[in-house]
């Protein structure tokens, strides 16, 4: 069936009052607010040669993408759209239960998911860098404290999605807690002030932004002061009725992920902020270097005279809790993290009473380097704790056991080889008693594929022989560069297996694995005696 002359008329100037109305829209239909946290395509420049025009078509795609007039419209329009039936128009917004949203960096929640867990090196790391720059301050008679704000979803996990489970040992806890056990210094995680607040009635932040509101800044500011006049710095805090509710009818509140959405302008924005008016009136602000946003070094000259000066390194969350802060302090030295989160050249300029590292909980793992180092004697109370911990918290090895019937017929079989070594292997006592074996080394075939990596270790001495598997893949290039077999790479084996009951005397230890022409073996050099 062949369209008719009208039929074609109509969808062509259907085409061109869609064209018209596109570009026409922006003129007489205020643009959505929006705020994508990218940098939009630049104009292409004309390509010089004819092997420039393919980016150069690739560049001006990009640039009418990013630019084309009706964008913000549509984008606004759409994400509406997919916000009511809870998909999310960003990568970088989450959307949780009852309209709320969450910010990913890239992680999906992951630190109050406590994903991955930091390690036993990561975590007495931290101490150790902490415990430095509290004695480099303590030597010159000041405090240092670490001031963690909580992540919006620990405070309000029963509105993230339902995937979504808040560790209750994620490191902002964990680090908390072992510093006050190590003695390596002050952290100051507010989620208990907060969290309390909350279940008040206060409502501590916000369903569209970040950051924590008005309430919710006050309530971590109660925790810090009453930490500071308990460690006999300032007075303690303020009432809440001595800070005055202020923006309140205005557009331009704090809702960064309803901007990311282009949403802003599509749902009400609750956002309450709050200032000390009075104090406000009497700072006066400089700043240290050409820039002159909240960002930027700068020294607050507060008024207050006979009161102590304080150096806040800090993020975005200060903005909330500064106006808290004024009327306590004569003078507050603030330089953002992304300028260095320790800053020595301003405590020596400056001579602070009290030195603040103020961040949120999902970046406290990029702010303590760098550090002077610890004294001996802290390094080895840390030490002491966190291997104690960690120790607690490893899962017991496996245990060797009598042999089945089908790993004895393996055994049996195996060949002896001299493609191996027995690295290491050693048998000890944990404090239970319970003797451990720990084993490592190489073990290969030398072919060119592996047969199979699961193999098993033995354990053979004073009438006794017991069994475990163990994987015979870990990496060893030196042992592939040494034959010229790439699939030696992966001959690597280590592990640790607990012995049953409490024996003593003399063994000695094997580890076998699968070849292409059956098992083989390979023999530890020296006895194993058990203490």
């Amino acid at each position: 069936m062949i369209a008719s002359a009208a039929h074609w008329r109509l969808l062509m100037a259907t085409i061109l009052v869609l064209m018209a109305s596109a570009f026409a829209a922006p003129h007489w239909l205020r643009a959505p607010d929006l705020d994508e946290s990218r940098t939009l395509a630049p104009a292409p420049h004309w390509p010089q040669t004819w092997s420039g025009l393919r980016p150069f078509r690739k560049a001006a795609d990009a640039y009418v993408a990013d630019h084309f007039p009706s964008r913000p419209h549509l984008i606004g329009a759409l994400n509406r759209l997919r916000l009511l039936v809870g998909v999310s128009g960003s990568p970088k917004v989450i959307i949780g239960r009852e309209g709320w949203l969450y910010y990913n960096d890239g992680s999906i929640m992951a630190p109050a998911r406590g994903i991955p867990p930091w390690t036993e090196d990561q975590t007495r790391n931290w101490l150790h860098s902490l415990a430095g720059r509290t004695e480099y301050l303590k030597a010159q008679g000041v405090p240092y404290l670490v001031v963690v704000p909580p992540v919006k979803e620990a405070i309000y996990p029963q509105y993230a999605p339902g995937w979504f489970k808040l560790d209750p040992d994620r490191p902002a806890v964990r680090v908390a807690r072992l510093a006050r056990q190590t003695g390596a210094g002050e952290v100051l995680y507010l989620y208990d002030p907060i969290v309390q607040a909350t279940a008040r009635g206060a409502k501590t932040y916000g369903l569209h932004d970040t950051h924590w509101d008005g309430p919710g800044a006050y309530a971590g500011y109660v925790g810090l002061m009453t930490r500071l006049h308990a460690m006999g710095l300032t007075e303690g805090p303020r009432p809440f009725s001595d800070f005055a509710l202020v923006r309140e009818h205005e557009v331009n509140k704090p809702r960064n992920m309803a901007l990311m959405l282009g949403v802003a302008s599509f749902v009400h924005i609750d956002f309450p902020e709050y200032d000390d008016i009075p104090a406000e009136a009497l700072a006066q602000t400089s700043y240290l270097t050409g820039r002159q946003d909240w960002t930027a070094p700068h020294v607050i000259e507060t008024g207050q005279t006979g009161k102590p000066v304080m150096l806040m390194t800090m993020d975005s969350f200060s903005n909330a809790l500064m106006p808290f802060l004024l009327s306590h302090f004569s003078r507050i030295v603030v330089a953002h993290t992304q300028d260095g989160a320790w800053r020595p050249d301003l405590i020596a300029r400056f001579k602070p009473d009290v030195v603040l590292l103020e961040v949120l909980e999902s970046g406290l793992s990029f702010v303590i380097e760098p550090a002077p180092p610890p004294s001996p004697e802290a390094a080895k109370r840390i030490d002491t704790v966190v291997t104690a911990f960690y120790a607690k918290r490893r899962p017991p090895p496996p245990a060797l056991a009598p042999p089945t019937a089908r790993q004895a017929k393996a055994i049996a079989a195996a060949k002896l080889t001299d493609n191996c070594n027995i690295e290491l292997s050693g048998l000890s006592r944990d404090p239970q008693g319970e003797v451990q074996l720990k084993i490592s080394g190489w073990l290969s075939e030398l072919a060119r594929t592996n047969t199979d990596p699961v193999g098993l270790v033995r354990l053979e001495g004073g009438g006794r022989d017991f069994t475990a598997s163990i994987r015979v893949d870990l990496k060893r290039p030196d042992v592939a560069a040494v034959y010229k077999v790439p699939a030696a790479a992966e001959s690597g084996f280590s592990g640790e297996f607990r012995l049953p009951g409490k024996p003593a005397g003399s063994y000695s230890a094997s580890v076998y694995r699968r070849a292409g022409g059956g098992w083989i073996a390979c023999r530890g050099r020296n006895p194993l005696v058990a203490p």
